[in-house]
């Protein structure tokens, strides 16, 4: 290597080390800020914890690991064979597709519960992590299964294959560098999965160490065991990115990550398609509440604590006490709404003016990147008590955990959005006289709304997820720590409703986004992109 490149690299990864640099100091003022509240220790001390405690650490991560690995592996096994199913089968594709969403809309602290009570040993901490990654690894490999070249589908249908050989031989191929994406967004997700299940009821792991941090006013080491989840966080995000570039070296694009795929259409009038959609909603209804009957069936659960479709309709519906259950629900889903409302608008208020600097300024990116994966790679139920402490438990406390949630998704689509604008357009307004502000306001920013409802599609469930666990965590309010409560105090009944209105409500603002996405980009001229 010789020395004009050597001085190249190194200037160029000077941004980043001025990036983590700022995070660092960032970090010991708010040591000094805080210093009389003991909730931000400084750097060192941290450090020197982790030291200290690094062989309870290792032991407690081990466990984690462990769990959030089975999780893994059999969320995505999962993810990847419904989706070669969808792809082969349209008519699979709309009934099955709504359970999907439904399962990603599923704040993990709704079902933690529930999967304490009707699984045993470690099945809810291997349930909850496979339900972190499923749903993102079932999208990309769609995507990634229908980015096929046409022209080589259509050889392998000249010569007689079947739709089999196509995948087989075609589809394969393309979808790696889509799964592995998704596979990189998943693994942070199953560590995550797995910590809630250990705070709900485990003897060992990075939960439980956090609790006993946390009830025992060790400052230094709540930080230490939240900065240990985030550093696993981090490794498995980069060990999946690295087998990505090795087993993908011919990928170089990038896309928007998050909303589901659309289902091929077929031309119908308009009141067909309004009774086919009909028609599969209601089958999507009845594949749900019948696997729901199925599995309570299959694990032979005592009614006592697993409640079916029947009884959680009676509790709302037609006991005596139905009104009085249904106006508790209402009245902590109103808190969970505005906290998510909340965060969700500043989050995403926060992520597109950076994704603006980001694309206008090149060295803003590189400083900024660092501190965006910084907070990414920290799960949240590990952010979420340490940000109560600096931000307290009210709502700038909730509205703050939820903005980190919605942030990183939002901007990550952003900064793709923006950039997917022709050059030839941008270059049109700068010579005109137009300023580069001026060139994302009348260019870049239409050309980035399907980048923004993709990002929505992902933020606006991740805001009801962040809003319920920081209520559980932080608050006490809201549906969030209803939930967890009634666990607590054996009100089945409560747990199970409340978890499927949650859901409910989840699935509905899910839906929401992606009928506006369509009038709203029509209204702006913008096609979606196909991804969207």
């Amino acid at each position: 290597m010789n020395k004009s490149s050597l001085q190249a690299r190194l200037g160029g990864a000077l941004p980043a080390v001025a990036g983590i640099a700022s995070v660092l100091v960032l970090w010991h003022l708010a040591s000094v800020v805080f210093a009389d509240r003991r909730s931000v220790p400084a750097p060192l001390h941290v450090m020197q914890q982790i030291v200290e405690d690094r062989s309870y650490l290792a032991e407690n991560s081990i466990v984690t690991l462990r769990e959030a690995m089975v999780g893994y592996l059999w969320g995505n096994v999962a993810a990847i064979v419904l989706a070669v199913v969808f792809v082969q089968s349209r008519t699979a594709e709309r009934v099955l597709l709504r359970l999907a969403v439904a399962s990603y809309c599923i704040p993990l602290v709704a079902i933690a519960p529930v999967l304490v009570v009707v699984l045993p040993g470690d099945g809810p901490k291997y349930t909850l992590a496979a339900l972190a990654v499923f749903f993102t690894t079932l999208v990309a490999t769609i995507v990634g299964l229908r980015s096929s070249d046409p022209t080589s589908l259509e050889v392998v249908r000249a010569s007689g294959g079947s739709s089999w050989q196509a995948l087989r031989f075609v589809r394969i191929r393309s979808a790696l560098p889509s799964l592995f994406a998704g596979l990189c967004v998943a693994a942070p997700a199953a560590l995550l999965g797995a910590t809630i299940g250990e705070y709900l009821g485990a003897s060992s792991g990075l939960g439980v160490a956090l609790v006993q941090a946390q009830s025992s006013f060790q400052v230094e080491r709540t930080w230490a065991v939240a900065l240990t989840m985030s550093a696993l966080a981090g490794l498995l995000y980069a060990l999946a990115s690295l087998c990505a570039r090795l087993l993908t070296p011919w990928s170089t694009s990038t896309q928007t990550v998050g909303s589901t795929p659309r289902v091929e259409a077929v031309v119908q009038p308009r009141w067909a398609r309004g009774l086919s959609g009909l028609g599969f909603a209601l089958a999507s209804v009845a594949v749900i509440v019948g696997v729901w009957y199925a599995a309570l069936a299959l694990l032979d659960l005592n009614a006592y604590f697993a409640k079916s479709p029947t009884d959680v309709w009676a509790y709302l519906f037609t006991q005596p006490d139905a009104s009085s259950h249904r106006g508790e629900l209402l009245s902590e889903l109103m808190v969970t709404l505005k906290d998510a409302a909340l965060g969700y608008v500043l989050g995403t208020l926060v992520a597109v003016l950076a994704a603006v600097a980001i694309v206008s300024v090149r060295v803003v990116e590189q400083v900024v990147t660092p501190i965006a994966v910084v907070l990414r790679s920290v799960p949240i139920v590990a952010m979420t008590p340490l940000l109560a402490l600096v931000f307290g438990r009210g709502l700038v406390g909730v509205t703050v955990i939820v903005s980190l949630v919605v942030f990183f998704p939002t901007l990550v689509n952003m900064i793709v959005g923006l950039r997917s604008a022709p050059p030839v357009a941008t270059d049109v307004v700068r010579a005109a006289g137009g300023s580069t502000l001026q060139a994302i306001r009348v260019v870049r920013l239409p050309y980035a709304l399907p980048a923004l409802f993709a990002s929505a599609k992902i933020a606006v469930p991740a805001a009801l997820g962040g809003a319920t666990l920081a209520e559980w965590l932080a608050t006490g309010d809201g549906l969030g720590s209803l939930l967890v409560v009634s666990y607590s105090n054996s009100k089945f009944s409560t747990l199970w409703s409340g978890s499927v209105v949650i859901v409910a409500v989840s699935v509905l603002l899910y839906t929401v986004v992606g009928r506006l996405e369509g009038p709203v980009l029509r209204r702006f001229s913008v096609q979606a992109s196909p991804h969207g």
